[in-house]
């Protein structure tokens, strides 16, 4: 399926952390590409959000179904990440209810850097 505006996007998605001496080890990435349509935010896009992240750099992309995914505090999954020349989205949110044509609608929000 093509999506109007459809670009080709990087996907980095983690491994779940490890434990090693009592502390949290990063898991591993993996980058692989995947077609999408990158959208700025509208104003009710941000009510999506969870409180602590409505403020920051934000974006849409309309995708195939299951390509992101958000964290899952259960196994210890961390988000997946889009890569968009330099700037690097993490996944907050994803909308996969629409009835007439099958697509996931993912918000992102911007990586914010480790002072």
């Amino acid at each position: 399926m093509a999506f109007l505006g459809e670009i080709t996007l990087t996907r980095r998605r983690f491994d779940a952390s490890t434990l090693v001496a009592g502390r949290a080890v990063p898991g591993a990435s993996a980058d692989s590409t995947f077609l999408g349509s990158l959208q700025p935010f509208r104003g009710r896009d941000r009510q999506v959000l969870p409180e602590g992240v409505r403020a920051y750099d934000g974006r849409k992309v309309y995708c195939p179904i299951g390509t992101l995914r958000t964290a899952n505090q259960h196994d210890g999954t961390p988000a997946d990440q889009v890569l968009f020349g330099a700037i690097a989205l993490t996944v907050v949110h994803v909308d996969d209810d629409h009835r007439l044509i099958p697509h996931d609608r993912v918000y992102l929000v911007r990586v914010q850097e480790r002072q």
